[in-house]
């Protein structure tokens, strides 16, 4: 019997993760591989190889014969177990070919792939990537026999597939052990539930209302449109701009502003898939759902169709918090100027609900930031995944270094149903949140498996108000699937659940009393927030456990030993503050803010031609400094102090504490003592700057011998060109004037080329005037990545949080467009390469 249920584990695991990479997979013409698989062979390290033909697999599966070769495995397994290793052998995965070829080649699909490769391999124990990925396509391009597991193995293109046998039996054993400690978990949490009704004070709650039953307030939707001036992924690829499309559900005839509630919706979801909205409305609420333009539905098909090469860019996890701040800006400007808004909403109580890729959202506007090295040590790992959360997770650890504190303070309590968390944020991250929080799980939930996603992460919470609803046996979708959902279609029923309608209307109930308590501050919902009220409810298709607090020790109790994952693992950042005056105190202080500026990197700063200093990080500090008087009120006003930097400079003035910060081209990187960067600013990349008529071809290495290319010196470009272009002649180049001297030197064939950032060398083109009928920028995408950020002083993380407050904020968005509006083609070129091409 128990091999039965790990045979059945296993293959939920593997199924999920193929449905999961199938939602989410150029083309290849269909061809006969010239070595098809013949034999499955099984190898084990002690006792060497043993095999099954490929045709006995297939007489099993279509007739039920067994014969004497599979005999050996067959006579060890159970009736039941059979009848479903047949099963998983006929099933026949309805997906487009097209579709399986794209996904397979990208992203979290091709990491899957290679996972999977450690374990199903090639002649040699190679990993197994490339023929399991050429096997899949052509069986799915198969019209008669279709994507099968028997199809897979005769179109895999060798004569013999490897099953690496004894990471086989450490997965079973592991994924069996991982899913008795699930039941472990359950059984504490239900445990942790009756000591709660223990100790709660006794109420009648036969008297209480139905909160799942629809509320008496009627429900007026609105659609909203918001024109947002900030860079961002689309189903139509990047945009310089983009559309916010909103759906409002307001209540009428209410006598106050009603609170407000954001809604986030799922990965490759959409904002109509929410009834809970029109539910909350009913009961007084206003609820917004945004509509994320880089994860949504209409996304998810635009990759499917070949429209965008990426399946989820890393910057999303940035975008999606960032979506509802600018929309929380837009809303206060409707509140400010309509009187009708004023009256509707209340913008003193905000909270935000949002599920797996939202539920995520909600966490980082609650508090919880990007956590960098949890994302680099976990996803640096080798060792065959197959938890499709840490595959999306880790998409984010292609983030470049920065601060990625997403908190936004209007929100004052969250819901997070069903969210990725133990990667992205870890118990460091999740012990920043500071306000009410619910988190909702499910126990059979394969796609944000309940243990890592939820039950650990509840336990990192640290703030006092927090609460955990335990779906048995909920799904990933058990609390928002309706009949008409869309994009869930092929979906096997134990990834969708059985009781949709009952999960889906406890949780309106719940969501009305959190919000009621904990946005509308109305204490008499607070019985609904309780382990005896769920205890009441609780059904035998659908039993819940609501829970507010869980230790540690009661699952290594419930469990009987160590954990088979650490309940809390090792911490990898640590928040050493030094005692000293922060840079906030000494400007409250000294009523003088230290900036350092470079004069030769236009846009960013330069001088014009009366000798006047100009450039974004004029504009920038001179906001900046505003920005810091209007919101901290300091009693002396801010005077701005500006000091020259330079390449060779600009770090030492920080670190030596000269000024506060410094404006310019940094690239942010992580290997500087002494300081830090803010978040990004901008992106751009190595070029080079050659006379129009002069033809490089950088990729020929003879042709390269002896060029002389002009480099800036202390910067990552001359460390670039360095290591690839060893055969050139570098001719340095340094100083406030170092880009014009290069560039003269350009102009006058005393050098081939000058490499610089593509937007420095955009930048002195049209400082000097000069005429790109005479020059020209190679290669029209970049070599490399740079991704800018302020540089700040080491160790001050109230200051870092100003300052990447400040540069998300609606108050840097004129600037922006000022100075790089003109060169829109250019941004979204280099920012396109650099997102893009990060997998």
């Amino acid at each position: 019997m128990r091999n039965c249920l790990i045979h059945n584990n296993l293959v939920k695991i593997l199924s999920t993760g193929l449905c999961f990479s199938l939602g989410l997979f150029p083309l290849w013409g269909k061809q006969l591989p010239v070595d098809a698989a013949e034999k499955v062979v099984f190898s084990l390290s002690l006792l060497g190889d043993f095999s099954v033909s490929v045709d006995s697999l297939e007489a099993f599966a279509k007739e039920g014969i067994i014969k004497r070769d599979l005999a050996l495995y067959a006579n060890n397994l159970d009736p039941k177990t059979l009848k479903n290793l047949r099963q998983v052998l006929n099933k026949r995965f309805d997906a487009n070919p097209v579709i399986i070829s794209r996904l397979l080649q990208r992203g979290i699909g091709e990491a899957l792939l290679k996972r999977m490769g450690q374990l199903i391999q090639m002649e040699g124990n190679i990993n197994g990537f490339y023929g399991l990925r050429s096997a899949l396509i052509l069986a799915a391009f198969d019209q008669s026999e279709g994507l099968t597991l028997i199809n897979v193995m005769r179109y895999f293109p060798r004569q013999n597939i490897r099953i690496n046998t004894d990471l086989l039996f450490d997965l079973s054993q592991e994924f069996a052990t991982l899913f008795e400690y699930r039941d472990a978990a359950v059984e504490a949490i239900a445990q942790q539930g009756e000591l709660e009704v223990a100790n709660e004070e006794k109420i009648n709650l036969e008297t209480l209302p139905n909160l799942s039953q629809t509320g008496s307030v009627e429900v007026i939707k609105k659609s909203r449109k918001f024109e947002i001036n900030n860079i961002r992924q689309t189903q139509l690829g990047l945009s310089s701009s983009y559309s916010l499309n909103v759906d409002f559900y307001l209540p009428k005839n209410l006598d106050k502003p009603a609170p407000l509630v954001i809604i986030s919706h799922g990965f490759g979801s959409y904002p109509d898939n929410y009834q809970i909205a029109q539910h909350l409305a009913s009961y007084g609420f206003a609820v917004a759902i945004p509509q994320h333009l880089g994860s949504d539905l209409a996304y998810r098909k635009s990759f499917l169709e070949g429209n965008i090469r990426i399946d989820i860019s890393p910057f999303e996890y940035i975008s999606r918090p960032l979506d509802i701040t600018r929309l929380l800006d837009k809303i206060e400007i409707l509140v400010k100027n309509n009187l009708a808004w004023k009256q509707q909403i209340d913008l003193k109580k905000i909270g935000v609900l949002g599920h797996f890729l939202g539920g995520t959202t909600a966490l980082s506007l609650a508090g919880a930031t990007l956590n960098l090295p949890r994302l680099k040590e976990a996803c640096k790992k080798t060792n065959l995944i197959l938890n499709p959360a840490g595959l999306l997770q880790c998409r984010a650890n292609y983030l470049p270094p920065g601060d990625y504190n997403l908190k936004d303070p209007r929100i004052k309590t969250a819901i997070a149903l069903h969210p990725l968390s133990s990667v992205i944020f870890g118990p460091e991250s999740m012990g920043e949140i500071d306000i009410p929080i619910l988190m909702v799980a499910g126990s059979n939930d394969l796609v944000s498996p309940t243990i890592q996603e939820q039950i650990h992460p509840f336990i990192w919470i640290k703030t006092p108000q927090k609460y955990l609803s335990l779906l048995v046996p909920g799904t990933h979708f058990s609390t928002i699937l309706q009949p008409d959902t869309k994009g869930v279609e092929s979906l096997p029923e134990f990834l969708l659940g059985s009781n949709p309608d009952l999960g889906r209307l406890y949780f309106n109930g719940l969501a009305v009393a959190f919000f009621k308590v904990h946005l509308s501050e109305e204490e008499k919902y607070m019985s609904y927030l309780t382990s005896s009220y769920h205890k009441k409810i609780s059904q035998q298709k659908l039993k819940v456990h609501f829970i507010k607090n869980l230790e540690p020790e009661q699952l290594e109790v419930a469990y009987g030993e160590n954990p088979p994952t650490p309940i809390i693992p090792k911490t990898l950042v640590t928040s050493q503050q030094e005692s000293r005056e922060t840079v906030l105190e000494e400007i409250k202080r000294t009523g003088i803010i230290k900036v350092g500026i470079q004069l030769d990197a236009s846009p960013f700063g330069y001088l014009d031609d009366q000798g006047n200093y100009t450039g974004y990080c004029g504009d920038f500090i001179r906001e900046f400094s505003q920005y810091l008087q209007n919101k901290y009120k300091f009693e002396l006003p801010l005077d701005v102090i500006t000091i020259p930097s330079t390449d060779q400079t600009r770090f030492d003035l920080v670190k030596d504490k000269i000024v506060h910060l410094e404006c310019g081209p940094n690239t942010i990187r992580n290997n500087i003592d002494g300081v830090s960067f803010s978040n990004i600013f901008f992106i751009t990349g190595t070029q080079f700057l050659v006379k129009k008529d002069q033809e490089i071809n950088l990729s020929n290495n003879e042709e390269l011998e002896g060029k002389k290319i002009g480099v800036l010196r202390n910067t990552t470009t001359e460390k670039f060109i360095q290591e690839k272009y060893p055969q050139t002649e570098m001719i340095y180049f340094e100083g406030s004037d170092g880009s014009s001297e290069a560039i003269e030197k350009v102009m006058d064939s005393q050098i081939d080329l000058f490499a610089d950032d593509g937007i420095l060398l955009l930048g002195k083109i049209n400082q000097q005037n000069l005429s790109l009928n005479n020059y020209k920028i190679i290669p029209e995408r970049p070599l490399t990545c740079e991704f800018y950020g302020m540089i700040l002083p080491k160790n001050d993380q109230q200051w870092l949080d100003i300052v990447n407050q400040f540069i998300s904020s609606k108050n840097t968005q004129p600037i922006w467009n000022k100075w790089f509006n003109q060169l829109v083609p250019y941004v979204l070129l280099e920012l396109d390469s650099c997102v893009n091409n990060t997998n």
